[in-house]
């Protein structure tokens, strides 16, 4: 049988999508760390490898920098992680708030500062070292 999870990272970009077309802009200029950074410091916590998503460009205008997932792999992996840099803590926010509601049960929403991250495990649980990751980001 197939495993739901790479179905669950495709919903939480969907979500993160429509929030942040949703969520009002911020000043222009980027805060925090690199989409980069962000991707290393939970593929090294995840112990997995993330794959960058197309960010589409009206969500590009009003905040998503950068979006990662390891859907593809996620069965394998055993847990399903999809990234999501934003370019302010403020917009991270609101598009968190409107994240929470649509993810499932069994996923986690991990933030901190213009980083969120939706994390469901369907294994080893590293959700305590994903979350380390996210907040010293």
């Amino acid at each position: 049988m197939k495993s739901p999870l790479p179905k669950r990272g495709a919903i939480a970009m969907l979500i993160a999508t429509a929030a942040v077309s949703l969520t009002a802009c911020g000043s222009d200029a980027p805060s925090g760390p690199s989409p980069q950074t962000a991707k290393a410091s939970i593929e090294k916590a995840a112990g997995l490898q993330l794959t960058a998503v197309d960010v589409p460009a009206e969500a590009r205008d009003q905040g998503l920098r950068a979006s990662y997932t390891n859907a593809a792999t996620a069965a394998e992996d055993k847990q399903a992680v999809s990234v999501f840099v934003l370019k302010s803590a403020g917009v991270a926010d609101e598009v968190a708030k409107l994240v929470k509601g649509g993810t499932p049960e069994t996923a986690q929403l991990i933030k901190h500062g213009t980083v969120m991250v939706v994390y469901a495990p369907a294994g080893a649980d590293r959700s305590d070292a994903v979350e380390q990751a996210v907040e010293e980001l």
